[in-house]
Protein backbone atom coordinates (compact mmCIF):
# COMPACT_ATOMS: atom_id res chain seq x y z
CA UNK A 1 0.00 0.00 0.00
CA UNK A 2 1.13 3.23 -0.02
CA UNK A 3 0.19 6.53 1.29
CA UNK A 4 -3.33 8.29 0.61
CA UNK A 5 -5.01 11.45 1.26
CA UNK A 6 -8.00 11.69 2.95
CA UNK A 7 -10.57 14.30 3.30
CA UNK A 8 -12.99 14.61 6.19
CA UNK A 9 -16.11 16.74 5.92
CA UNK A 10 -18.55 17.25 8.43
CA UNK A 11 -21.60 19.48 7.37
CA UNK A 12 -24.88 19.87 7.97
CA UNK A 13 -27.38 17.95 5.79
CA UNK A 14 -29.25 19.72 3.23
CA UNK A 15 -32.38 18.56 4.69
CA UNK A 16 -31.15 20.52 7.98
CA UNK A 17 -32.16 17.77 9.83
CA UNK A 18 -28.68 16.69 11.44
CA UNK A 19 -25.05 16.51 10.20
CA UNK A 20 -23.45 14.51 7.55
CA UNK A 21 -19.75 13.55 8.00
CA UNK A 22 -18.12 11.48 5.10
CA UNK A 23 -13.98 10.47 4.59
CA UNK A 24 -13.22 11.02 0.92
CA UNK A 25 -10.48 8.90 -1.16
CA UNK A 26 -8.04 11.17 -3.38
CA UNK A 27 -10.43 9.86 -5.95
CA UNK A 28 -13.33 12.04 -4.12
CA UNK A 29 -14.89 8.76 -3.58
CA UNK A 30 -16.53 8.22 -0.01
CA UNK A 31 -14.69 6.13 2.14
CA UNK A 32 -16.57 6.01 5.40
CA UNK A 33 -19.64 8.33 5.94
CA UNK A 34 -22.10 8.75 8.88
CA UNK A 35 -25.13 10.84 9.86
CA UNK A 36 -26.65 11.96 12.89
CA UNK A 37 -30.17 12.93 13.34
CA UNK A 38 -30.52 16.23 15.46
CA UNK A 39 -33.45 14.45 17.17
CA UNK A 40 -32.13 11.62 18.10
CA UNK A 41 -29.97 13.54 20.87
CA UNK A 42 -32.99 16.23 21.94
CA UNK A 43 -31.04 19.23 19.05
CA UNK A 44 -32.70 21.47 17.11
CA UNK A 45 -31.19 22.52 14.31
CA UNK A 46 -29.44 26.37 13.93
CA UNK A 47 -31.67 29.13 14.01
CA UNK A 48 -28.57 31.45 12.13
CA UNK A 49 -28.57 29.45 9.31
CA UNK A 50 -26.37 26.93 7.99
CA UNK A 51 -23.32 26.47 10.09
CA UNK A 52 -19.66 26.20 7.79
CA UNK A 53 -18.57 22.70 7.53
CA UNK A 54 -15.76 21.20 8.86
CA UNK A 55 -12.84 19.95 6.22
CA UNK A 56 -9.54 17.70 7.41
CA UNK A 57 -7.19 16.50 5.58
CA UNK A 58 -5.00 13.63 6.07
CA UNK A 59 -2.22 11.34 4.61
CA UNK A 60 -1.83 7.36 5.89
CA UNK A 61 -0.57 4.01 4.82
CA UNK A 62 -3.66 1.85 5.57
CA UNK A 63 -5.80 -0.61 4.19
CA UNK A 64 -8.80 -0.24 5.76
CA UNK A 65 -10.40 3.63 7.00
CA UNK A 66 -13.26 3.72 9.46
CA UNK A 67 -15.14 6.66 10.48
CA UNK A 68 -16.63 7.02 14.34
CA UNK A 69 -18.36 9.53 16.32
CA UNK A 70 -19.41 10.18 20.18
CA UNK A 71 -21.76 12.66 21.78
CA UNK A 72 -20.87 14.60 25.23
CA UNK A 73 -22.75 17.35 27.08
CA UNK A 74 -21.55 19.75 24.58
CA UNK A 75 -20.55 18.32 21.39
CA UNK A 76 -19.61 15.37 18.72
CA UNK A 77 -16.51 14.27 18.63
CA UNK A 78 -15.29 12.41 14.96
CA UNK A 79 -12.64 10.20 14.62
CA UNK A 80 -10.78 9.08 11.27
CA UNK A 81 -9.76 5.51 12.00
CA UNK A 82 -6.86 3.73 9.97
CA UNK A 83 -5.94 -0.13 10.58
CA UNK A 84 -7.67 0.64 13.66
CA UNK A 85 -5.79 3.66 14.70
CA UNK A 86 -6.78 7.20 15.37
CA UNK A 87 -5.60 8.91 12.21
CA UNK A 88 -7.36 12.81 12.78
CA UNK A 89 -9.66 13.65 15.23
CA UNK A 90 -12.16 17.14 14.65
CA UNK A 91 -14.99 18.02 17.48
CA UNK A 92 -17.82 19.67 16.76
CA UNK A 93 -18.91 22.24 19.67
CA UNK A 94 -23.08 21.93 19.75
CA UNK A 95 -22.45 26.23 20.73
CA UNK A 96 -19.91 27.02 17.67
CA UNK A 97 -22.65 25.68 15.53
CA UNK A 98 -25.80 27.00 17.41
CA UNK A 99 -27.34 23.52 18.19
CA UNK A 100 -29.67 23.77 21.09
Amino acid sequence: MSMETYRLEIREMETGGGIDADVYGEDDLIEASTQIAYEDYDLESPSAGRPSPIVREVTADVTTIDLQFERDDAGFVFRVLGDRDDLATERLEDEEWGLE
